[in-house]
């Protein structure tokens, strides 16, 4: 919905600004890809860490891009709808964030974390690829501009909030180390929060201006 008025206009920033977002996108699946395959086994290398930051400063450098491309289309039209504006900087926001909590994952290697011979190896590794195609989806749905899969993709990924939610009270409640607790508690916080921030995203496409970027709070606490 945010889209289609920018779209309207014929614009050539539109574009830019579409393609840079959807860029974010599979770039941040790409920080994440690599972040976890260290963690379930690959470990941590400095081939890794440049890989992990090195993509993590494109996303940060193309989010930058995106707000200058979107105040000079403010700037150089006579009437601009600030509203819709701001709806794509709130949009950046949350292409950005993908890139940071993929990073977080790398972190949980740093401090020690390897998943590749654990017991519950083949549950964690799940949520895993179901984030990855997660990813995958979004970025498809957003580039053809699909509002009917796009709330098909939310509504999928709001199941997927409660099942990471659960995942961090079983880590909270388990008698296991320290160290394994933690860790399997920072990842099913760091999946839920890379879910929540693409279905922020994702509701440009079906959502009005006002009820954008809600899905970082708990469902009781949506309006």
């Amino acid at each position: 919905m945010v889209f289609d008025f920018f779209r309207s206009t014929g614009h050539g920033a539109v574009e830019a600004v579409e393609e840079k977002l959807a860029g974010m996108l599979r770039d941040g699946r790409d920080v994440y890809e690599a972040a976890t395959d260290a963690l379930f086994g690959g470990g941590k290398s400095k081939a890794t860490k440049r890989e992990v930051h090195s993509t993590d400063r494109g996303i940060n450098v193309a989010q930058q891009e995106v707000r200058r491309d979107l105040m000079l289309h403010a700037s150089v039209r006579e009437t601009v709808d600030l509203p819709l504006v701001l709806a794509y900087m709130s949009i950046v926001k949350d292409a950005e964030r993908i890139g940071d909590y993929a990073k977080n994952l790398y972190d949980l290697v740093r401090y020690g974390a390897d998943f590749s011979d654990a017991p519950d190896r083949e549950e964690l590794d799940r949520y895993r690829h179901a984030v990855v195609g997660l990813i995958d989806e979004a970025a498809a749905v957003f580039e053809a501009r699909d509002s009917d899969r796009a709330q098909q993709l939310i509504d999928k990924a709001d199941d997927f909030l409660d099942e990471h939610d659960a995942g961090v009270k079983a880590a909270f409640r388990s008698d296991a180390a320290a160290g394994e607790a933690v860790a399997r508690a920072l990842y099913f916080r760091y999946l839920k929060r890379i879910t929540a921030h693409i279905m922020n995203l994702l509701t440009s496409l079906v959502m009005p201006i006002d009820r954008l970027d809600y899905y970082d709070e708990a469902k009781e606490d949506r309006v």
